[in-house]
């Protein structure tokens, strides 16, 4: 655009009005190939009407998004076919494993062992054959038998293993309303459902069947995905109807309190009463809680005063575990709103996800954000300002700031022991730790935990996973042909008693825990998972080995030795030995005892003592040295050779007395082996102590 002055009018004229000559051709391709020069100072026109209509079209243009590829129906088989590969590939791997491991240690043999053992081998997979397929066939006819049930009493519950119920589940539940009281119930039930896929799970890892875990993966991050949806819509709607509190506080104001109600027009006046009578200012807060079930609560503080100076008591949600909070003096003097919300579950970290921190009484959330602006009223009309997703992220903190002072209470049903051994951890980059937590006091005889926190992260209070592992001892005892008794002592020295039957378990010790809240038999993995809730985990995992930086002992030999000590179980009593942990990973040794008067405390006398057992891969062999000899030693019992399995062990050796032979057939209880079974696996209380 050229810009020129004219003097007048008539000069305006005569060059509007000059002929436009042509460039040659010449001219106007020396102009194209001529380089670009940058201007170095251009002319910049500022407020034009042009320059604000070409900012207001820009400003209007719509941003196009790019759209998101539709999962079609070929990309999910896609999906499902590529799943099943790596399955068959890893299931192909540890068959190979298998094979390797089991080449080395025949190579460790000698020929004469290896000649004994190939002619007892038909006999020891002829046995387990025998077992594994009673117990499979045991487990068919409870889940038909429990389909049947389900059908005559109209019982709706869903299968967690099939993919159609849970899909059913999710897209009903999927869905947004606006009925907060059936969001609650909503997630209560999700909760259960979740709880009933764990079970399914641990069902199935006691079977050894693992094509299953990404399907219980998989349903419970979309169940926990739809329970934070539930969870956000409900402080949604707390924050939205703040308006309506702030309605129903003027109420009470005015005709309670006699005092001025709140709003624009009154602020300063209330202020300035406040500064001198402070406690008044407790009158003007709006303290909301949501309904509080066993798997959620929330409540929410309002604060409308705002320059209104430092609070003189913390915020008490006393309806969540006695929780109060004390926000930092800069935050003290605006307005706005505080919310608390509480989950029995962890909603943060996923469910295959190792985490070696263990809940204990739930996990909150706190949360400090502006208040929403009031509507306005003009000649009639009422404006309401529109909602969106960012008035609810939480207020940052500036550096320097002060720390908020969190106190609270658990609950008696939750365990506590050894204040040395709890932590408050909070959710930060993806994982729990224990940065941003200062001053912390546990109180076990008041169950109070006190503490600073440098930010508005999620926390909870917490021990360790494997703060019980490996256990100091443990005892596994027959007391009749269809029940067991376990004793465990944990290395918070945690003495834990438990009564198995052919289909039930019972918690005898502690005494006072079983009395509070084991008073009714359950079903051995809901008890060990309501264990586990209450903060004593009996569930290892290798990766719990990996943190204790102990041996972990392979799956395969650790089925071994739960085939034979089933067998022999109702004979002997078995215990754990210190030479355990002093092994590699392809050997378990423990120890055993004829139990000829079937007592839980029975520990030897002059007749019978204690012996260690040690397994290999297809083999087990008595050894000379016991928990009392000062070193290990691998020497094999005098007069004894190693056999592939443990009956034929007693039988060629002669070990137990002729008058205790004929109770070892009563353990042909397959009911009693299936539930003993599962419960041994369940914990891998071979694989880890």
């Amino acid at each position: 655009m050229n810009i020129q002055n004219y003097s007048n009018k008539d000069d305006k004229k005569k060059t509007l009005l000059k002929p436009r000559i042509r460039s040659s051709s010449k001219e106007a391709t020396q102009q194209l190939t001529q380089p670009r020069i940058a201007i170095q100072n251009p002319p910049v026109y500022r407020n034009t009407t042009a320059d604000k209509h070409r900012k207001h079209s820009v400003d209007n243009k719509k941003q196009v998004k790019p759209k998101k590829k539709k999962k079609t129906q070929k990309n999910i088989q896609q999906l499902d076919n590529q799943e099943e590969q790596k399955l068959l590939e890893e299931e192909q791997k540890r068959i190979r494993d298998l094979e390797e491991f089991q080449r080395q240690q025949w190579e460790k043999m000698t020929q004469e062992e290896r000649d004994r053992l190939k002619n007892e081998e038909n006999d020891r997979v002829q046995i387990e054959m025998i077992w594994d397929k009673e117990i499979h066939e045991y487990k068919k006819k409870c889940l038909e038998f429990d389909e049947w049930n389900n059908y005559i009493s109209c019982n709706t519950q869903i299968d967690p293993r099939a993919e159609k119920d849970l899909n059913t589940i999710i897209y009903q539940l999927s869905s947004n309303n606006d009925d907060i009281s059936l969001n609650y119930k909503q997630i209560e039930y999700i909760s259960k459902i979740i709880y009933i896929i764990q079970i399914a799970h641990q069902e199935d890892l006691s079977q050894s069947i693992f094509n299953k875990q990404d399907h219980y993966f998989r349903y419970i991050e979309k169940l926990k995905s739809i329970i934070s949806t539930k969870i956000y819509e409900i402080i949604k709607h707390f924050y939205i109807h703040y308006e309506n509190y702030l309605e129903e506080l003027n109420h009470i104001l005015k005709h309670q309190y006699f005092m001025l109600e709140f709003n624009q027009e009154t602020q300063q006046r209330i202020l300035q009463k406040i500064a001198q009578k402070p406690e008044d200012r407790v009158k003007y807060e709006i303290l909301k809680y949501s309904e509080l079930t066993n798997s959620f609560k929330a409540a929410f503080w309002y604060c409308p005063l705002s320059k209104i100076g430092y609070r003189i008591k913390p915020i008490d949600f006393s309806q969540i575990s006695n929780l109060q909070i004390e926000i930092p003096r800069q935050l003290a003097g605006q307005s706005l709103i505080y919310y608390i919300t509480w989950t029995n579950h962890d909603p943060y970290v996923q469910y295959k996800q190792y985490t070696q921190y263990l809940p204990i009484g739930g996990i909150f959330q706190n949360c400090c954000v502006n208040l929403p602006k009031l509507s306005k009223k003009t000649n009639g009309w009422i404006l309401k300002p529109t909602f969106t997703d960012s008035q609810l992220q939480p207020l940052k903190l500036a550096q320097g700031f002060q720390s908020y002072s969190c106190f609270f209470q658990i609950s008696n049903q939750y365990y506590l022991q050894d204040a040395s051994k709890l932590f408050v951890v909070t959710f930060q980059n993806g994982q729990w730790t224990q940065e941003g937590i200062e001053d912390l006091k546990v109180n076990i005889d008041t169950r109070s935990v006190s503490f600073s926190l440098k930010n508005q992260y999620p926390f909870m209070l917490s021990t360790l996973r494997f703060a019980d592992f490996p256990f100091k001892t443990w005892k596994i005892t027959s007391l009749s042909p269809d029940k067991v008794y376990l004793n465990i002592t944990t290395q918070r020295d945690i003495n834990i008693g438990i009564e198995l039957d052919s289909k039930l378990s019972k918690l005898v010790k502690p005494t006072s825990l079983a009395q509070q809240h084991f008073q009714q038999p359950l079903p051995i993995i809901e008890l060990l998972l309501k264990l586990r809730n209450i903060g004593i985990n009996l569930i290892a995992q290798e990766e719990d080995a990996i943190c204790l930086q102990t041996v972990f002992k392979r799956s395969e030999v650790e089925n071994q030795v739960l085939l034979n000590l089933m067998q022999t179980l109702r004979v002997y009593s078995f215990k754990q030995s210190k030479w355990n942990q002093k092994c590699g990973s392809d050997q378990i040794i423990i120890q055993f005892i004829e139990n000829p008067t079937f007592n839980q405390d029975f520990e030897g006398d002059d007749e019978f003592q204690w012996r260690n057992l040690e397994f290999q891969l297809n083999k087990v062999a008595l050894l000379e040295c016991n928990d009392k000899s000062d070193k290990l030693s691998t020497k094999w019992s005098k007069n004894t050779v190693s056999h592939a399995n443990l009956l034929i062990l007693i039988q060629q050796h002669q070990i137990t007395p002729p008058e205790l032979q004929f109770y070892i057939e009563e353990i042909q209880n397959v009911e009693l082996r299936s539930n003993l079974r599962t419960m041994l696996k369940v914990m891998r209380l071979l694989a880890i102590n």
